[in-house]
C-alpha cells in the first residue's frame, strides 16, 4: 500500500484541491459541480465499498424520511481503480448498471490522482465531508465503529439543516 505524504493530504479545516473526473457514462464532473451545503465523498474500491455500507444506508433512510434535507446535502462516490486487479472495463460496466437505477453519482479515479491529492488510502472506505466552501470538516479511513458512524450521521444531519 502506498501511503500519501502529509503534504499532499487534505487536513480538517483545509480547502480541497479541485478535481476533474468522468463518470461511467463519460460525463465530466468537477468539485465545483457540487453546490450543496454539505458534500460527502466516499472514496472506495471493489473491496472496501462494503466497509461503511451501513452508514450509507442510514443516510439514505434519513433522506427518504425527510430528516436529511436533499437541498442542502449531496453525496458522491469516487471509485478507486487501484484497489483491485479487475479490469477497468468490468468495473465501469458494473457502475453503469448500478447508476441506471440509482440517483447516486459515481466518478472514476482511474489514475489515482484524487487518491494522491486528497490523501485517500487503498483498501479502505475513505469518507470526507466538506462544507459549502469545500473545507474538510470530517475525515475517516477504514470501517467506522457504531459510535463514530452515529456521530458522523448526526453531524451531517445537523449541518445540512
Amino acid at each position: 500500500m502506498v501511503l500519501p505524504s502529509t503534504a499532499e493530504a487534505v487536513n480538517v479545516g483545509e480547502r480541497a484541491v479541485g478535481f476533474c473526473l468522468k463518470d461511467a457514462h463519460g460525463r465530466t464532473h468537477r468539485l465545483s459541480s457540487f453546490s450543496r451545503r454539505i458534500l460527502v465523498v466516499w472514496y472506495e474500491g471493489v473491496i472496501s465499498r462494503h466497509q461503511n455500507q451501513w452508514v450509507k444506508r442510514r443516510l439514505a433512510e434519513l433522506q427518504r424520511t425527510g430528516k436529511l434535507k436533499g437541498r442542502n446535502y449531496e453525496s458522491v462516490g469516487i471509485v478507486n481503480f487501484h484497489e483491485t486487479a479487475l479490469p477497468g472495463a468490468m468495473i465501469v460496466s458494473a457502475i453503469r448498471k448500478h447508476t441506471r437505477s440509482s440517483p447516486v453519482r459515481v466518478l472514476l479515479d482511474r489514475d489515482g490522482v484524487v487518491r494522491r491529492r486528497w490523501g485517500f488510502f487503498n483498501g479502505r472506505s475513505n469518507i470526507y465531508v466538506f462544507d459549502a466552501k469545500r473545507r474538510l470538516i470530517w475525515r475517516s479511513s477504514g470501517p467506522l465503529t457504531q459510535r463514530l458512524g452515529r456521530q458522523l450521521v448526526r453531524m451531517i444531519v445537523r449541518r445540512a439543516r
